[in-house]
């Protein structure tokens, strides 16, 4: 036995190569096991259920009281459109709406009990997250008669959200009805790359495009 050991301790290098294959070993399976996760999250992780029921509960309050020109942006349209589901493990929902409804918005959500971090600023509105309720983020944009939205915190324009009704798209999701905008999938491209249907562990190529 102790010559079986001394051969190896004479050659420290195979114990090195053996580390190292261990660790690309392990990286390998745990890669396997999450093929199809998303990894480019920066908050806290929320389950598919949560942020689901996060969205459905907004969507409702906002079309109960009448609330026009949002829709599902970002990586929450990504989820709808790609699983009909927000995404598992995303830390938030996203929304792109009319800055003009920001107070609205604002004193509708805080009369059904949300409440609001300190941005210091009307281009962003995100809600706490609760043991309930994730996050949602209200990309607050300047929008203009062709339906070009400005989101000036992520320094994005979503260009020609309007189809040629003048509209939005609207979009059955569960038992109510969210919005997208025209050419969503076109807007996913430019965002996250062409392979957007598939899981990615990276927030699309770079440079960003500036207009989607």
């Amino acid at each position: 036995m102790s010559v079986f050991l001394n051969a190896y301790t004479d050659k420290p290098y195979v114990i090195i190569i053996g580390v190292i294959t261990t660790i690309v070993m392990i990286m390998i399976i745990v890669n396997i096991f999450n093929v199809n996760k998303e990894f480019f999250y920066d908050g806290n992780k929320n389950s598919q259920d949560k942020l689901n029921k996060t969205l459905l509960i907004i969507i409702k309050i906002l079309n109960a009281n009448n609330i026009k020109n949002w829709f599902v942006g970002y990586g929450t349209l990504l989820g709808i459109v790609r699983e009909n589901s927000c995404i598992d493990g995303d830390d938030d929902s996203d929304i792109i709406c009319d800055i003009n409804n920001y107070e609205t918005v604002k004193n509708t959500l805080a009369r059904h009990g949300f409440t609001f971090e300190n941005h210091g600023s009307k281009y962003i509105l995100k809600t706490k997250e609760t043991e309930n309720y994730s996050s949602v983020d209200f990309y607050m944009s300047e929008v203009d008669n062709s339906g070009n939205f400005k989101d000036n915190w992520e320094k994005v324009t979503w260009s020609n959200c309007y189809t040629k009704d003048n509209k939005l798209i609207e979009y059955k999701w569960k038992d109510s009805i969210l919005y997208l905008p025209n050419n969503f999938k076109t807007k996913l491209k430019n965002r996250y790359g062409t392979n957007w249907m598939k899981p990615q562990k990276t927030k699309g190529p770079m440079p960003r495009k500036l207009v989607l």
